[in-house]
């Protein structure tokens, strides 16, 4: 399978933490507007006045799927490091192991659910539709997109926490 590397670029300084991202996830990967069955998180440091828009980045040597007992976890075609809901178990290992604990529970299944990029819908992935004018998610078709995404989170975390 030939994999090419579709990626949300994240820039938090434009997240107003609206949470239309959360919702049109959740519309179309469950139907219903339950933020938590969404694939993207907006963690809110409100004292500094960010929010962090968290989805997987889909990493080239990604852990996830090194530590899963099952073997549950599998790059699609896109790029994108999802679970097989037939074979997780519900572990969390993949949680546990992510830089950025991207692996969301379905709180329904007990399964990790992460972005797909929507991968199967030609309009592209929906919390960037839904974001539009705001501009903090944006699809990059670059592998050097994951360190240079996890590189600024850290520093952004640092400037917070320091």
């Amino acid at each position: 399978m030939e994999t090419r590397r579709e990626q949300l670029k994240i820039d938090p300084e434009k997240c107003t933490a609206c949470h239309r991202c959360t919702l049109a996830c959740a519309m179309k990967h469950h139907g219903s507007i339950d933020p938590r069955l969404s694939r993207i998180k907006i963690l809110e440091f409100r004292e500094q006045g960010l929010n962090m828009p968290v989805v997987c980045m889909a990493c080239a040597d990604a852990p996830c799927m090194n530590v899963c007992p099952m073997n549950a976890r599998k790059r699609t075609a896109n790029g994108s490091v999802v679970t097989d809901d037939a074979v997780c178990i519900g572990c969390r290992a993949c949680v546990y192991i992510c830089p950025v604990a991207s692996p969301a529970e379905n709180p329904h299944t007990g399964r990790t659910m992460t972005c797909d990029m929507c991968e199967d819908d030609e309009s592209g992935p929906w919390c960037v539709n839904a974001c539009g004018s705001q501009g903090a998610l944006t699809v990059w078709q670059n592998d050097t997109l994951v360190m240079e995404t996890a590189r600024r989170q850290a520093l952004c975390f640092k400037r917070m926490c320091f």
